[in-house]
């Protein structure tokens, strides 16, 4: 293929690339030079590398500076990797087997006491991790552990996948939050939240030599910033720009993309506590104002299938389920006419007993396939007499926490440690760790409450679809779009390839050829 150089400039996308960002010629004393070292750029960053701390785990995994007992290979299956195996001694408790000769960062040995002091304090500290486990007590014996469980729990193992179950030196370090000891190739230097973070290899990585020296990590928040960033040699490795350049930047041979089907779901948040979202059938008719086979292909550049639920059709519990709220732009006008909404006044809104149909939707730029479907959103419901309103912000968490807002579209990855039920738990039981829309019916908590039970994998994915098949016939959530996640780099960067999870990403085969 004949070589193109895409000039980004000349798209008209930025022209003040180096005051915008402050990258270029860059102001750190460290110089980037070397084949053992590298620059990754992201538009996607966290505030903390603790693991006990929200989501900060996927951050620590994702960077190689922590590891988990088990981790997922590319068919989402678990396998060991600090663990050496396990088995359920009954359907309460499991053993499993912690690999020997294994060191922390800090020259400390990774124990079966010290997993333990880990998975301890992780349960503590995060919610989600607690509800999720469901572990009464661990115990310790010689190189084995021994989970007593406060329940049931037949998907303990892949749950210890998810990176809040990242093993750290729980002693080690007063700072976790900026500087947690793991076992993984990768050692923090620095770590800050606004400007780069510094990695250096473990010498003493337990799993072979790692490649590379250094690997620097640059939070860029515009994404066409970001594809500036690529095209002048400031960062390796680009995540998170827009699939519009991504889809130029990649004819270029002097790059390449690694890029796979994920469980990332592009949903939408219904906030039930709003009145007029209140109403199922308001919201089945916003939701049949939505476009997914557009979005996916026009908005998305194709880098998007169309979902219906929370899950791919290519998993086996996401195959079986039906929107019954899919396109159909008349259909919605005369439900919205059938509920009373009208514009009695000319002014191109809906209204209803006096009031404007008007709503806020919330999004983030950190991911930024959303502000552009909130645009395209904002058009669409504007089209029938919605009037909406956008605010983009980097403090979501927040505002969703307080439930100031009436839609939000954000992105979640669904199927996290390749089974159904965790975000099932999380999303769809009332008052579950990410219900932020409020959305409550009694017949699903009972049904997930018989799925926490149930070891029979072929009926447990049977009753995840019928979960589903519930909240989508409750119009509670849009589930928009499912994407690929994609990384551009370089062509002389090797060992670097998208995984399903979006969590392991820096590993000690990386380098720079």
């Amino acid at each position: 293929m004949k070589k193109r150089k895409i000039n980004i400039m000349a798209l008209g996308i930025l022209t003040c690339f180096l005051i915008l960002t402050g990258c270029g010629k860059s102001n750190d004393d460290t110089v980037w030079k070397s084949k053992e070292e590298l620059v990754f750029g992201t538009t996607i960053s966290t505030k903390s590398l603790d693991p006990a701390q929200g989501y900060s785990g996927w951050f620590t995994v994702r960077y190689g500076v922590a590891e988990t007992l088990f981790k997922l290979d590319d068919a989402m299956e678990p396998i060991p990797w600090l663990a050496q195996g396990y088995e359920a001694l009954n359907t309460t408790t499991w053993r499993i087997e912690i690999k020997e000769n294994i060191y922390f960062q800090n020259g400390v040995e990774m124990t079966a006491k010290k997993v333990k002091e880990s998975l301890d304090r992780v349960i503590e500290l995060n919610s989600r991790a607690k509800s999720t486990l469901k572990i009464k007590n661990i115990e310790v014996d010689g190189k084995y552990l021994i989970f007593n469980m406060e329940e049931e729990n037949p998907t303990l193992i892949n749950d210890l996948c998810d990176p809040f179950a990242a093993i750290i030196d729980v002693n080690g370090t007063e700072t976790p939050d900026s500087n947690p000891v793991g076992t993984g190739p990768f050692i923090v230097e620095k770590f800050t939240t606004i400007s780069s973070s510094y990695l250096t290899r473990n010498n003493n990585y337990w799993d072979g030599d790692v490649k590379l020296s250094n690997l620097k990590i640059i939070p860029i928040s515009d994404s066409d910033t970001l594809a500036m960033a690529l095209q002048s040699g400031e960062i390796d490795i680009a995540q998170g720009i827009s699939t519009s350049l991504m889809a130029l930047l990649k004819e270029n041979d002097d790059y390449k993309l690694s890029s796979i089907d994920t469980s990332r779901a592009i949903l939408m948040y219904f906030n039930e506590n709003n009145s007029n979202l209140n109403n199922k059938n308001v919201r089945k008719a916003i939701n049949m104002l939505i476009n997914k086979e557009e979005y996916a292909k026009v908005l998305l550049n194709g880098n998007a299938t169309a979902a219906v639920g929370p899950f791919p059709k290519n998993t086996t519990y996401g195959s079986n389920v039906t929107d019954n709220s899919s396109y159909n732009k008349e259909e919605a006008i005369r439900i919205f006419t059938k509920e009373g909404y009208s514009d009695t006044n000319g002014d191109g809104i809906l209204d209803k007993d006096g009031e404007n149909l008007t709503l806020k939707l919330i999004t983030y730029s950190a991911r930024a396939e959303l502000p552009t479907i909130a645009q395209a959103l904002q058009a669409d419901l504007k089209e029938v007499g919605i009037e909406v309103s956008i605010e983009i912000s980097e403090n979501i968490s927040d505002i969703l926490s307080k439930g100031s807002f009436d839609l939000c579209l954000y992105s979640n990855v669904t199927s996290s440690t390749g089974e159904p039920l965790s975000y099932l738990n999380n999303a769809m039981r009332s008052n579950g760790e990410l219900n932020y829309g409020n959305y409550s019916n009694m017949e699903v908590d009972m049904l997930l409450d018989k799925m926490q039970l149930e070891f029979d994998i072929e009926e447990r994915n049977n009753l995840a679809e019928e979960i589903v098949q519930k909240v989508l016939d409750d119009d509670g959530y849009n589930f928009i779009a499912h994407l690929k996640v994609s990384f551009l780099m370089k062509n002389n960067v090797v060992g670097f390839k998208a995984h399903p999870t979006d969590y392991y990403q820096f590993n000690k085969d990386t380098y720079i050829q």
